[in-house]
Order: C-alpha cells, then sequence, then structure tokens
C-alpha cells in the first residue's frame, strides 16, 4: 500500500517537473528580463504558427474548440520546454 501512495507521488513530481512553472520561477529569480521578453514573444510566435498551420491545412481559420486545444498543446510543449532548459538543464 505504501508503495502506491510513493509512485502516486512520484508520478504527481514528474509531471509537476515537467508541466509546473518552475522554468518561470528560475527564469524571474535571474532577473533576466530581456530573457523573459523574449520567451514570451516565443510563446505568442509559436501560438500563431499554430493557428497559421490550422488555417493552411484546413483552410478556415479554427472554430473555439480546435483553437483552445491548440492554446492548450502549445502551452502544455511550452512549459516542458521551458522546464527541461531551466530546471532539469541546470542540474
Amino acid at each position: 500500500m505504501d508503495e502506491d501512495s510513493n509512485s502516486d507521488t512520484g508520478m504527481v513530481n514528474l509531471i509537476w517537473l515537467w508541466f509546473g512553472f518552475e522554468g518561470w520561477k528560475q527564469l524571474s529569480l535571474g532577473k533576466r528580463v530581456g530573457a523573459q521578453i523574449l520567451y514570451r514573444v516565443f510563446f505568442v510566435a509559436g501560438f500563431a504558427a499554430c493557428i497559421i498551420f490550422y488555417t493552411t491545412v484546413f483552410g478556415e481559420d479554427p472554430p473555439l474548440a480546435p483553437l483552445v486545444g491548440m492554446l492548450l498543446g502549445w502551452f502544455l510543449f511550452f512549459q516542458a520546454l521551458l522546464n527541461f532548459i531551466f530546471v532539469i538543464g541546470s542540474r
């Protein structure tokens, strides 16, 4: 029984490590304003690329459901990217 709770905690920690906000915390602790602006611009540019790709493939603007799906997918990918660079990469 104790092993199950440890494995659940390990999975939660892994998900938090990959998709949590630790990367933003590490970025903000460095007080690199230019880097913060660059990463936020990169997030918006990546989301815009997702919308452009959808429009190119389907020939119309995305409705609300695919738009929310793209935003959520890109956000999770971007969070994982930030955490790999600033949290896992700095060890």
